[in-house]
């Protein structure tokens, strides 16, 4: 295994990314021609389960149902979306309504739900049922998709007239539909440390660069632990749980919380990617006080071979 490190800065993405649940609020002109305070309207989704993981030979049907609920004081109505999705260098779900880059490993075109718009009474459930038919022609891998589920703004009645905010709230339940039984196949790469700016952490992150070459998702199962240079641990984190996509190199963060004085470290990942293996790679590294802010703050580490745990 190949391991490097350094230390790099890391700038804040721009927000209004569209993740497993997103809330978007509308503003209207009010606000920005300084009218009056609007009132916002309240809009709540639940969604159960939020992931459906299936095993399915080509070929075969499956059905089911997602339960949705409104925690909001009033009716709402909602539209169903079939989504692709991609994760970004964040680890974050990215949902469109056609990725070609995911064309191979898509189910979008498998599904169908039923009812696609609808009203939840306020405070209340409702069912979505949904069909999935996988072709016959399917190849052995793990496709995936998702399904979103968008509040609707009430309908205007002559008699309103007041001019406000409105709350848009969009809950995604992501499929994951393996057929046959393709191999999970990857390697966690390398480690790269990036600075953070949050003084209730240690000011770090770990990024983990995890190789998918096999045609199923991969999952990690294991621990990050950050040692002093007598060899304590200090911290101990769970290796993030991301889903690594197939047949793709994925970056996997984590933040490293415990503060740190200056000194000699070495972060250490041991993982089990759902190959049967736990593999290992360490890093040296400084914090991020204890060097010039023009230079890279950590140096390259030697490779740590795969060990038994």
């Amino acid at each position: 295994m190949h391991t490097h490190s350094h230390i790099q800065n890391h700038s804040q993405l721009a927000a209004n990314r569209i993740t497993g649940v997103t809330a978007l609020l509308l503003c209207s002109a009010a606000g920005v021609l300084g009218l009056p305070s609007p009132a916002l309207a309240q809009v709540g989704l639940g969604l159960s389960p939020m992931r459906v993981e299936l095993n399915a030979p080509a070929g075969s049907q499956r059905a089911g149902a997602l339960s949705i609920s409104n925690s909001a004081p009033v009716d709402t109505r909602y539209r169903t979306e079939i989504l692709d999705f991609n994760l970004d260098q964040e680890a974050t779900p990215q949902f469109e309504p056609d990725l070609p880059v995911e064309s191979e490993y898509s189910c979008r075109q498998w599904l169908t739900f039923n009812p696609m718009e609808a009203a939840i009474p306020a405070e209340g459930n409702g069912s979505i049922r949904y069909t999935l038919r996988i072709p016959a022609n399917a190849l052995p891998r793990t496709y995936h998709c998702a399904v979103g589920f968008t509040s609707l703004p009430p309908v205007r009645k002559p008699q309103d007239t007041a001019v406000g905010m409105v709350s848009v709230v969009r809950v995604v339940n992501t499929f994951y539909i393996t057929v046959g039984d393709p191999r999970p196949e990857g390697e966690l790469k390398a480690i790269v440390l990036e600075k953070v700016v949050d003084p209730n952490t240690a000011g770090l992150r770990a990024i983990f660069r995890v190789e998918n070459t096999g045609l199923t998702n991969l999952r990690g199962d294991g621990k990050v632990d950050v040692l002093d240079s007598t060899g304590k641990i200090i911290e101990t984190e769970d290796f993030p749980t991301s889903v690594i996509l197939p047949k793709r190199t994925q970056r996997v963060p984590l933040v490293l919380r415990h503060k740190l004085s200056d000194g000699d470290y070495t972060l250490r990942a041991r993982v089990n990617l759902g190959t049967g293996e736990i593999q290992e790679a360490t890093i040296g590294f400084r914090p991020p006080a204890a060097a010039p802010s023009a230079s890279p703050l950590a140096q390259s580490a030697q490779p740590v071979p795969p060990a038994a745990r």
